[in-house]
């Protein structure tokens, strides 16, 4: 599936580039000069190289073609599928020996060292290995085969003898030529083969060779399917998964390219930093789904990765976690972010403007007309400014005293936790410029305001489908939307920027990000940091309630839907088990479509079609589409127990004068039941799994809970642990209780139990 991906990520950008003008920069007439006029070009890498990483970080803008071999590399060149590609120096000499088409552009970009690796479980081996390569060194011997493959260019191998008195040891090679690594004449040959060689004999052990790929190399040491490999760049990201030794060889890297493309001299190449919006192509981008900053993003930056999230805290946390390369939001939203995440940059570029107003159904016209006049009369009588400003300027974090006035009935309003200042849960209570302003209006027309808190992405869908009287949450008026919606007069022109780690952006200096010097406080140990995040996620503002009432919605979902489904899934398996067609053909279609549909498809289908002109809670229409899919199952489970009865049984109870309906109850059923509950056991977890998705139409279930919590706390991984660990036990203790079921339905167990007694 990948190289299909890749393929269509490649033809999209080429045809991308086809239709755009010629990057500003490159030559006229389509000659390279300098690597810089690579930017915008093919250039081709090996999969999990050093090289790869270096240009994808440095040319976000080329399409990079990602290859497995070395020789595929260079045919991609040669046959003009890419326009260039990176090289070690160290190969490049027996490269352009062999081939009079290609030459090499410019000056080496980048030194990395040559290092041998080997798995986080074999530091024996990797003291072994560094202690020979000192050896080597101080006796003369590295000298001696530096010189023979890479200054006199020798291509056959010494002999050197090996005893294997200690055993085997399994090395991971990637040929990548010579002078350092290839099979000649059905032998190895290469400096890496010589040094493999004598490091096996100095500790006494026979060298097994193991061919790889590249980008097979760091799994396989990984994973202990080889005691080391040789040789790879040592880079930050290898030693997150291996370790490596003492360097090898350090050596530059330059491009190579057919010579007919090839003009000039080279320069000084970009540093891949972001400091303006220019930067963003070819990158990632993190969005709101949904939102304005989606449609920007896409409509500007055709040729970068749009990732779309339902959440602000998921955007937050894929740059946050290098993720994503940069996202965007308004200048309010990130002020409060920039506060509480120190790891955060923005830059100064404004990208564009638009204004926020509050969104109406179109056939709601008075009610947008109230709002409307209360917003005309707030700002004439300077009320504007006492609700917005304290908000805006960070003086304002919780909600004040609302007026306390008689009202008739509710006002529904959607919203999205994006974060202050607009919408966020504070002590459990949402609180923003939009709620103070949303309520207030409520008060003002006799109404009391009910917040539907809603992903982004569902708002709009909420509102016309009557779920919501009106939606507010920063949301920018745009021509796409006023096509389904009505807007509010404006209340509020926010600004938009970039923001993103402040290691990626090109206009913060060193000092900004921190660095590793004495003055640097101290890590913090991991108990530290588990009860810094316990109290923040769970203890600060009682969390804990919040996490307690999604449980309970989760818990009340899953029995009231296993319930309903069983119910369900019986009447629907008695139908199907029928010789009536008018029976037994609608309750195959309904299996079958039920079986076919996914749960969050059919939970929004019932939500917002079936029950869209409805007021209905959203849990009981949770309930509901949980049931029904449960249902299609379980008819499917009780059917094939029922089958397994042998006929014999049924005729037993008949002949002993029971009833039809008796011998169902009395002789079948418990049969059924002993038969199907272990894989009923199974659907039921499945089901109480599937209920995580609830918060689509606005259920504020157990995961739910933990969205919001890191809404509010920028930590990603403590509230999903907390969240999986809670589900964890909710299907442990509900399995228990299946269990206890089944042993008590069971009549060899209770017969057991009576013979122990």
């Amino acid at each position: 599936m990948k190289p299909v991906i890749r393929a269509l990520a490649a033809l999209c950008l080429l045809a991308t580039s086809a239709l755009s003008a010629e990057p500003s920069g490159a030559p006229s007439n389509g000659l390279l000069r300098s690597p810089d006029d690579l930017h915008g070009k093919r250039i081709a890498v090996a999969v999990g190289s050093a090289q790869e990483a270096w240009v994808s970080k440095h040319f976000p803008d080329s399409t990079i073609l990602q290859y497995d071999t070395i020789p595929d590399l260079v045919v991609a060149v040669t046959s003009g599928k890419a326009d260039a590609t990176l090289k070690d120096e160290g190969t490049l000499k027996d490269l352009l020996s062999k081939n009079d088409t290609i030459g090499v552009l410019g000056e080496s970009v980048f030194n990395s060292p040559l290092a041998s690796g080997f798995g986080k479980g074999h530091p024996e081996t990797r003291h072994q290995f560094n202690q020979f390569l000192k050896k080597i060194r101080s006796n003369g011997t590295y000298a001696e085969m530096v010189d023979r493959w890479m200054v006199r260019g020798e291509e056959t191998m010494p002999k050197i003898a090996t005893h294997g008195r200690n055993g085997t040891l399994t090395v991971g090679v990637a040929l990548i030529g010579l002078p350092f690594a290839m099979i000649k004449d059905n032998e190895p040959s290469g400096l890496l083969f010589e040094i493999i060689n004598r490091f096996a004999a100095d500790i006494g052990k026979t060298p097994k060779i193991q061919l790889l790929e590249v980008s097979g190399m760091v799994a396989a040491a990984a994973s202990g399917k080889v005691d080391m490999i040789t040789a790879l760049y040592d880079t930050e990201e290898r030693r997150k998964m291996i370790d490596f030794s003492d360097p090898i060889y350090e050596m530059g890297n330059r491009f190579v390219a057919r010579k007919t493309h090839i003009a000039g001299a080279a320069t000084d190449s970009s540093d891949g930093k972001i400091r303006s919006s220019k930067d963003l192509h070819g990158r990632r981008i993190a969005v709101l789904l949904g939102s304005a900053y989606e449609a920007y993003a896409t409509k500007n930056f055709p040729d970068a990765t749009i990732l779309q999230y339902q959440n602000a805290s998921d955007v937050l946390a894929a740059v946050k976690y290098d993720k994503a390369d940069a996202s965007i939001n308004d200048d309010d939203t990130l002020r409060e972010i920039l506060k509480n995440e120190p790891s955060i940059g923005a830059l100064d570029e404004s990208l564009f403007t638009f204004r926020v107003g509050a969104g109406f159904r179109k056939d709601e016209t008075a009610l947008r007309t109230q709002f409307n006049e209360y917003l005309a009369n707030l700002r004439k009588t300077g009320e504007y400014t006492q609700v917005m400003q304290p908000w805006l300027l960070g003086e304002r974090t919780t909600l004040p005293a609302m007026p306390q006035i008689p009202t008739t009935g509710e006002l529904i309003i959607g919203t999205a936790n994006l974060g202050l200042p607009w919408v966020a849960y504070q002590d459990n209570q949402l609180a923003g410029a939009d709620v103070e302003l949303m309520s207030r209006f409520a008060a003002s027309i006799g109404k009391k305001p009910k917040f539907v808190v809603m992903d982004f992405g569902a708002l709009i869908a909420a509102l016309t489908t009557g779920k919501v009287d009106m939606i507010a949450s920063d949301i920018f008026i745009t021509e796409e939307r006023q096509k389904a919606i009505n807007f509010s007069d404006p209340y509020f022109e926010a600004g938009n920027k970039i923001f993103a780690l402040k290691t990626r952006l090109g206009n913060t200096s060193p000092d900004a990000v921190g660095s590793s010097s004495a003055t640097e406080p101290p890590t913090p140990s991991f108990l530290s940091r588990l009860k810094n995040s316990f109290e923040s996620n769970i203890l600060l503002e009682k969390r804990y309630l919040m996490i307690w009432d999604g449980l309970q919605t989760t818990i009340l979902i899953s029995i009231l839907a296993t319930l309903f489904g069983t119910a369900l899934g019986g009447v629907v398996c008695f139908m199907r088990m029928s010789s009536r067609a008018w029976l037994n053909v609608p309750a195959k279609v309904y299996i079958s479509i039920l079986r076919g549909t996914p749960v969050l498809v059919l939970l929004m289908l019932i939500f917002y079609v079936v029950f869209g002109s409805v007021n209905i809670s959203p849990t009981l229409v949770a309930v509901i589409a949980f049931g029904m899919n449960f249902a299609a199952y379980f008819a499917e489970i009780f059917r094939s127990g029922m089958m397994s009865i042998d006929n014999g049984q049924r005729e037993a109870g008949i002949a002993m004068g029971l009833t039809t309906v008796q011998t169902f109850i009395h002789v079948l059923l418990p049969q059924t039941v002993v038969r199907i509950l272990p894989v009923y056991k199974g659907e039921f977890i499945s089901l109480v799994k599937m209920t995580s998705i609830v918060g689509y139409i606005a259920v504020h279930d157990l995961t739910k809970a933990g969205d919001i919590i890191r809404s509010r706390t920028f930590d990603a991984f403590f509230p999903l642990v907390m969240v999986a660990v809670l589900y964890f036990l909710i299907a442990a203790l509900l399995i228990q209780v299946l269990e206890y079921l089944e042993r008590r339905t069971d009549p060899v167990a209770r017969r057991r139990q009576g013979d122990a007694q």
